[in-house]
């Protein structure tokens, strides 16, 4: 009975150990699988992290560009109201200039007219004179037929052309003889791309070929031609500028004062050769960035001559 009894308590140890080991190995097991699932939700969470910061460097990126595509609009809303009221003045000083032109050449028929009124009251008819007056009267007759040639030659408005070729032909110009220099009157302070540069203050303009409200030349004539531009920059700014032929460009500079606290003056040349009729201009280059301002004062000046060789 004692046997018996030793090996039911020699069981039950047994089982109690066997028992506590597989606790033990539950336990090692349980943890193991956490340490598992932690570390799968950690690598979850950092490339979660990283998407996010990614996504901010392009939220911020497209804050960036939208800020400067903001500006941009800005400065060319600025430059617009510039130019309209630029258009503004230059369409009052031609109105101005037309009438002035009007009123001249009006006054200038009425002298005509008026002396040849005179002149002819003081022609005697023919059959009311004798030989001895023949001599005066030859002489009143001319001076009658040259009172009339100005009448003739008047301009009539029949478009620039004619006028331009009328006024030439009054001043005694020839076509052979084209010279003209102009500057800026003052700076640009927000210079764009493809801006073509009005140069208002007409120095030389021998021939009439240069107009200083759209700051373009007209060849009078077939023939080779020779142009001078120059631009200067103001501090830490950069200007690229082309001579253009039509539409074609034919020459082009750099004025470079970006990286420095000072002015730079960069002047171009051009020999071309024109048909009648052709245009030539500066503008500031369509594609390239323009950035600062063009200066045009008493001490530099930003000019465009041009002669026919």
């Amino acid at each position: 009975m004692k046997m018996i009894f030793f090996g039911f308590l020699v069981c039950v140890l047994v089982f109690s150990v066997k028992s506590e080991t597989q606790n033990v190995e539950y336990d090692k097991i349980r943890d193991l699988v956490r340490e598992e699932i932690q570390n799968f939700h950690d690598s979850k969470i950092l490339k979660l992290e990283q998407k996010v910061m990614k996504m901010n460097e392009q939220l911020n990126r497209q804050e960036e560009h939208i800020q400067s595509q903001t500006t941009l609009i800005e400065e060319q809303q600025s430059y617009i109201k510039v130019q309209e009221i630029q258009i503004q003045t230059h369409e009052k000083q031609i109105n101005e200039a037309v009438e002035h032109i009007s009123k001249l050449e009006g006054n200038a028929v009425n002298e005509v007219k008026q002396t040849q009124s005179v002149g002819v009251s003081t022609i005697k008819p023919w059959i009311h004179t004798d030989a001895r007056d023949v001599g005066n009267i030859s002489s009143h007759s001319l001076k009658h037929h040259a009172l009339r040639q100005p009448v003739k030659s008047m301009p009539e408005n029949t478009g620039n052309r004619k006028e331009r070729h009328s006024l030439k032909k009054r001043l005694g110009l020839n076509d052979n003889i084209v010279a003209f220099y102009a500057y800026l009157s003052h700076g640009e302070s927000q210079p764009g791309k493809h801006q073509i540069l009005v140069f208002d203050v007409v120095k030389t303009n021998v021939g009439l070929s240069f107009n200083k409200y759209s700051g373009m030349f007209t060849a009078p004539v077939n023939g080779v031609y020779a142009f001078i531009w120059t631009v200067s920059s103001g501090t830490y700014s950069y200007i690229y500028s082309q001579l253009v032929v039509n539409s074609d460009p034919f020459g082009a500079i750099a004025t470079d004062s970006d990286e420095i606290n000072d002015y730079h003056t960069v002047t171009g040349s051009v020999v071309a050769e024109l048909n009648h009729g052709d245009v030539v201009y500066i503008r500031t280059h369509p594609t390239f960035g323009i950035k600062g301002v063009i200066r045009s004062q008493d001490e530099m000046r930003t000019s465009f001559s041009g002669w026919k060789l």
